[in-house]
């Protein structure tokens, strides 16, 4: 089948042989989640559930990293709550509600780290592959923000406590400790990430496509809407806080944050 794109800012958006692939293209950055990536990402996920020729989505990053998470150089010193409580209800949200609105498989292919917003993308994807060489950290907090979407969909998927203390302390998991407490499905040698991703693809495309969007319906009703007006609340207190202005400062910086000083 002939490959299809779109042309989008922040991310590569192609479809060929039934498989859509939404490529993260900020590696200068880390592909850090900037707002336009946000919206980017967002645009090429309603295409992918769209598509009749879409029949599973793949998320990745170019370069050496999936993603560091938010964009802190962009989004660290917003002027005022209102603009935050834009970049929550205006562009975080929408993502994530497309995400989930996703009845397709979705398979995060991870090579390098996957940090913050990056890892709650990974997690909140349906299956999982990364390279030996990734890593995952739920490291909002070390800013002052919050990686609120862990908290939603991770007790469904992770070990409780694992996934309590890697927010708590923000420490990272390599890709196969990953994969012991159910946040990676596969951990592959690099060179065996994409023959993985094939080897799955069609392992999916022997189901059918309506059993895979009713059971992905079935996983849904998991999905608090208590839990996740709480999440986005969160979201929008730690980054209007001045931990956020001391984290974000500290980021820049290259120097560590003083939050109990």
């Amino acid at each position: 089948m002939r490959a299809v794109g779109k042309a989008l800012e922040n991310v590569e958006y192609t479809v060929a042989d039934h498989l859509a692939r939404i490529q993260m293209n900020r590696p200068h950055v880390l592909n850090a989640l900037s707002k336009g990536m946000f919206r980017d990402m967002r645009t090429a996920l309603d295409l992918a559930t769209r598509d009749s020729n879409a029949r599973v989505v793949e998320i990745t990053g170019a370069g050496k990293a999936f993603s560091a998470g938010l964009d802190i150089r962009e989004v660290g010193g917003f002027e005022s709550r209102a603009e935050a409580k834009e970049f929550v209800y205006g562009l975080v949200k929408p993502f994530w509600d497309q995400l989930f609105k996703c009845e397709k498989p979705i398979i995060s292919l991870v090579d390098g780290p996957a940090y913050g917003a990056g890892a709650e993308i990974a997690l909140a994807s349906d299956i999982v592959i990364a390279s030996t060489e990734a890593t995952f950290a739920f490291s909002g907090g070390r800013v002052g923000a919050l990686c609120c979407m862990s908290g939603v969909i991770g007790p469904y998927l992770m070990n409780g406590r694992r996934l309590v203390e890697m927010n708590l302390s923000g420490t990272a998991l390599a890709a196969d400790e990953a994969r012991n407490y159910g946040l990676v499905s596969h951990s592959v040698p690099k060179q065996e990430l994409v023959p993985t991703l094939e080897k799955t693809i069609r392992e999916i495309m022997r189901v059918s496509p309506i059993s895979n969007s009713s059971f992905k319906r079935i996983r849904k009703t998991d999905l608090s809407k208590t839990k996740l007006k709480t999440a986005y609340t969160e979201l929008l207190r730690t980054i209007t806080s001045k931990d956020f202005r001391e984290g974000s400062s500290a980021f820049v910086a290259k120097r560590a944050p003083e939050y109990y000083r």
